[in-house]
């Protein structure tokens, strides 16, 4: 499909390696994040009750003395509140009805993230990344916009947290793609460092401070989102993904908009690809893949398999910590802000680190301080230290964050085009998957307070092995285009044959 002697990266730094266009493909898709944040996090504001500020109940009297000790209100009549956010929960009346309500409430947007992974996953190695991307995003406006006049018992909530879920899950596989396959592997490190997540992180904190109010926070969240969701009008398709689905002329068209929006002239060599003889042809069996084919590809499944158990890791160890250290004092508002800026400036700290280490090293070296940092939490508990066991579990949030840095890079590099975004889907469903796990591991520490963190460390010490001894080094490797093994939809053949790095 490719008539070039050289490789993609080489035009692309003809056309601007990382320039203009580059940076407004990182600014558009990053900066989303203000929307698919607040719609992936929603519960944490709108599962949240009134605190008690006095109960005026007489068998709560005698605990008013004492400040240290809190009261649900729940348990009683007559009390003054202090409402740091009007939630979603108070507003159906289901507060008091069970913690099963606010559980089922988050579960429901977490089983939409896994749907949408899968699902958007398939359909942006099908018909493209861009019109994906539109669809995620309108999808998270659109609900946004729309929740707050709808939103008039339990199960219609639910569901509409299912389809939240759902198109935000789906934008967190297909954004880090675009930007990543513009550019070359120099500059995409620094990619994925700006990863739009921890600045969504600071923006939902920031909405629901300014919000107070469940209505106004999603309605805030939906009209955010519109300007960016105008501006991924003006991204083009991704040039890679043009090429192998049979249409090098659009590919042509969009590499040579890329160099003009970059002021790159002349433009005459900097785009070298040309329909051959055998185009019409090529264009017309345009092989689509599906999520069995990852299966039957082992280039392909070995480095999926221990990145997904990577994400599923990192998921478990990142929210049973949050969990583990979720109930300290303070503004939830203030929490939340700091945790986005906390995981946004550790984790560009592999960038950095890029210029004279590999992927690996960062990797391994960012398990293996979790990894001290929760047996170092075992080894305090045990020695009568526990006041200092929230310290290293920070520590360990701080470590783990440029883990999810390379995970999310190599889980790009690592896979073909044709098949990119659906791999991303299988990695980003385990890391679903151990956002429900990760509760019921926290929960442990109610019977040993350290074993939550004996299973953290135990995961590490496998997750170690498996990246160094199963995971390829990717720094200096050109994005893959095909997968290894030649399909033949019409009479259903395989066939192996080198992959195109």
């Amino acid at each position: 499909m490719l008539s070039s002697p050289r490789p993609f990266d080489s035009h692309l730094e003809e056309c601007g390696a990382f320039s203009f266009y580059q940076v407004l493909v990182l600014l558009i898709t990053q900066l989303s994040y203000v929307t698919v944040s607040g719609s992936m996090l929603c519960t944490v504001f709108d599962n949240l009750k009134p605190l008690v500020k006095t109960c005026h109940d007489e068998e709560f009297v005698s605990l008013i003395q004492n400040a240290s000790t809190s009261i649900d209100f729940c348990k009683c009549k007559n009390a003054t509140l202090e409402t740091e956010f009007d939630s979603l929960i108070v507003h159906l009346g289901v507060a008091c009805k069970g913690n099963y309500v606010a559980t089922s409430m988050s579960t429901a947007v977490m089983a939409g993230g896994v749907i949408g992974s899968i699902i958007f996953g398939y359909l942006a190695d099908r018909f493209g990344r861009k019109p994906c991307l539109i669809s995620c995003l309108a999808g998270c406006v659109l609900i946004n916009i729309v929740f707050p006049f709808i939103a008039e018992g339990l199960t219609i909530v639910i569901i509409v947290l299912l389809l939240l879920g759902l198109f935000a899950g789906g934008y967190l596989v297909i954004s880090v793609v675009p930007p990543v396959e513009v550019t070359t592997n120099r500059w995409r490190m620094l990619c994925n460092c700006l990863h739009g997540w921890p600045f969504g992180c600071m923006a939902m904190a920031l909405t629901a401070y300014l919000s107070r109010r469940w209505n106004i926070y999603h309605l805030a969240l939906g009209i955010e989102g519109l300007p960016f969701l105008a501006a991924h009008f003006f991204i083009s398709e991704s040039p890679r993904w043009l090429l192998q689905h049979g249409q090098p002329t659009k590919a042509q068209k969009v590499l040579r908009r890329i160099a003009s929006f970059n002021r790159k002239e002349p433009l005459k060599h900097a785009v070298m690809f040309y329909p051959d003889e055998e185009d019409d042809q090529q264009k017309s069996s345009v092989v689509n893949y599906t999520y069995f084919d990852l299966i039957r590809d082992k280039v392909v499944l070995l480095p999926l398999l221990v990145l997904s158990y990577s994400w599923f890791s990192g998921g478990v160890i990142s929210f049973g910590i949050y969990f583990d250290v979720g109930g300290m004092a303070g503004s939830i508002f203030l929490k939340t802000f700091l945790m986005g800026l906390f995981k946004g400036t550790t984790g560009f700290i592999p960038y950095p680190l890029s210029r004279v280490l590999g992927r690996k090293p960062i990797l391994v070296t960012s398990i293996v301080i979790t990894s001290f940092s929760a047996w170092g939490t075992v080894i305090l508990y045990y020695v009568g230290k526990a006041e200092y066991m929230p310290v290293l579990a920070v520590i360990g949030i701080g470590a783990i964050d440029p883990m999810w840095k390379i995970n999310h890079l190599m889980s790009v590099e690592l896979f073909p085009t044709v098949v990119r975004s659906m791999s991303r889907g299988v990695v980003n469903v385990s890391s679903r998957l151990a956002s429900l796990v990760a509760p019921q591991v926290a929960y442990l520490s109610t019977f040993l307070a350290p074993l939550p963190f004996m299973i953290y460390g135990s995961m590490t010490i496998l997750h170690i092995i498996m990246v160094i001894r199963y995971l390829p080094e990717t720094r200096y490797l050109q994005l893959p285009e095909t997968m290894s093994i030649k399909k033949d939809e019409r009479n259903n053949v395989y066939t192996t044959e080198s992959t195109d790095v």
